[in-house]
């Protein structure tokens, strides 16, 4: 009624028995997701609510009832009007609560938000533990994809896998016959028993940018991984010699996006380090030593790098040594480490919660594992996907053997030593909640050609996109965002920058 609605507006005391369980305080969302369940725990039956969402552009009030366990989801075209309305910025969000006859409502949160001036690029492939195959889910969309069922692939267990960040590239280390999977065509390249190699020696490989070379894991995870020296051809599966690493083996190798760096642990030290990497000579030289283990009393071993879309950061979880790096059992965080600055570590104290109020309270610190980045940056930020064992909101609420999801959060594009560049993350919209999901890798999607409709240059093959078609670059002309850079200077708008070669925007103010 119009008098409840005042009541409901009129809130200015937060409930003392309401408790806030999702999204976030202070998440930073991209454009493009669908829309986040709001949940919220102990709203009796029959209570109303006011749902208030305040953006730049955007004020939308939402009167409703919700039941408990309580929850809320805002339609796909107030969501978008709401995200998309301008560059990005904060948007607070309020709700109160008002049990039927009473004459004060309650707050029940205020919350503050803020929305990236871009969409996330690409697609998350990922281990769903429970069925023992690799999906992919693109942001945005309502449900996981099993592609690989799709190609007649339905048996054994494809899993400890790795994508190519130009996501032509799918190499499986599980226990199914084709080793390397060609993404563009969704179909087997490679049987690894044919070479004479058994399948899990390319468990969680590094897999290059271009999809072309692959060096093996010798980390000592469940499987066993690999253990060989070297690199390898991804299509044939023979090694390469010449390259650096004749002789050496690295535990957890990542290349990075840009094709420039390699991270690993090493294996005798366990610390971080990253090799400088030559594409066009599969050459690998200055190493450079990171950080150590042991940098963390309780979680000192390093596990899954990932490096960043600039090359100047690798982002990993500390885990324990006890449980040889399976994130099924111990404990884990993210840290993000300075590729220029060795020795710099950073906490990612904001993404793994370590101070936040969550609703399961202690039981949600500690289940962080397995992070990559997103091979681009978009509207402000780098974006990580990793994998978390936290409670999602009133959903997922059992013990950490009963929940794994993959989330995201966004880094500051310009991180500083000492200060923690993350944020608050937020659950990937789309997944399966009723399976158990790990490791995801995140990869660009197939370029278009010339011609093509495009929404941004990073979809195109020449990286170029003008008034929403892939066409040719004019020389003359200043590089827009998204669109293929060689330098900031490229850059049209002020604050953008030449991240992995493309047009990055600034964040949001």
């Amino acid at each position: 009624s119009a008098t409840d609605q005042i009541v409901l507006k009129g809130a200015v005391t937060p409930d003392p028995t309401t408790q806030w369980t999702y999204p976030y305080d202070r998440t930073v969302f991209p454009k493009g997701l669908l829309a986040p369940e709001l949940m919220w725990n102990n709203g009796g039956s029959g209570n109303l609510y006011y749902i208030h969402f305040v953006g730049q552009y955007v004020d939308l009030e939402v009167f409703t009832t919700a039941e408990p366990p309580s929850r809320f989801t805002l339609d796909d075209t107030s969501w978008k009007e709401l995200t998309e309305s301008g560059n990005g910025g904060q948007v607070a969000v309020t709700v109160t609560r008002l049990v039927p006859g009473e004459a004060t409502a309650t707050i029940v949160v205020n919350n503050t938000w803020t929305i990236a001036n871009g969409s996330l690029r690409g697609t998350v492939y990922y281990w769903s533990n429970n069925l023992g195959r690799v999906l992919r889910i693109k942001p945005g969309a309502t449900a996981p994809e099993d592609f690989l069922a799709a190609a007649g692939q339905t048996g054994n267990c494809s899993t400890c896998h790795s994508v190519s960040a130009n996501g032509s590239t799918l190499i499986i280390g599980g226990d199914i016959s084709p080793s390397t999977w060609d993404l563009l065509t969704n179909s087997a390249v490679l049987d690894l028993g044919t070479v004479g190699k058994p399948v899990r020696n390319w468990a969680m490989p590094a897999i290059s940018p271009d999809g072309k070379i692959v060096v093996e894991n010798n980390a000592p995870l469940p499987g066993p991984p690999g253990g060989s020296d070297a690199m390898f051809d991804a299509v044939t599966g023979q090694k390469i010699t010449g390259t650096g690493l004749d002789g050496v083996k690295l535990d957890m190798p990542a290349f990075g996006p840009d094709g420039s760096k390699l991270a690993f642990v090493d294996h005798s030290s366990l610390g971080l380090a990253v090799y400088d990497y030559d594409p066009l000579s599969f050459m690998v030289s200055n190493r450079v030593d990171l950080v150590p283990a042991g940098g963390d009393t309780n979680l000192n071993c390093i596990a899954f790098p990932s490096v960043s879309p600039d090359a100047k950061w690798v982002v990993y979880h500390r885990g324990q040594y006890s449980n040889s790096l399976d994130t099924r059992f111990g404990p884990g965080n993210l840290y993000l480490a300075s590729v220029a600055q060795p020795g710099v570590e950073i906490r990612l104290a904001e993404t793994n919660g370590d101070a936040y109020p969550f609703a399961a309270g202690a039981r949600d610190l500690d289940w962080n594992y397995e992070p990559t980045f997103a091979p681009l940056n978009s509207g402000g930020f780098a974006w990580v996907v990793f994998t978390s064992r936290r409670t999602y909101g009133n959903r997922l609420t059992g013990g950490k053997d009963a929940v794994k999801q993959l989330w995201v959060t966004a880094i500051d594009q310009d991180p500083v030593a000492g200060t923690d560049p993350s944020h608050p993350a937020f659950l990937v919209p789309g997944q399966d909640l009723s399976t158990l999901n790990m490791r995801g890798f995140w990869a660009l999607d197939p370029c278009k050609p010339v011609g093509e409709v495009c929404s941004t240059g990073s979809e195109c093959c020449n990286q170029n996109c003008v008034g929403g078609i892939c066409s040719d670059p004019d020389p003359t002309e200043c590089v827009q965002d998204g669109n293929h850079c060689e330098a900031d200077a490229d850059c049209c708008d002020a604050g953008s920058k030449c991240i992995n070669n493309i047009c990055s925007a600034p964040p949001p103010t």
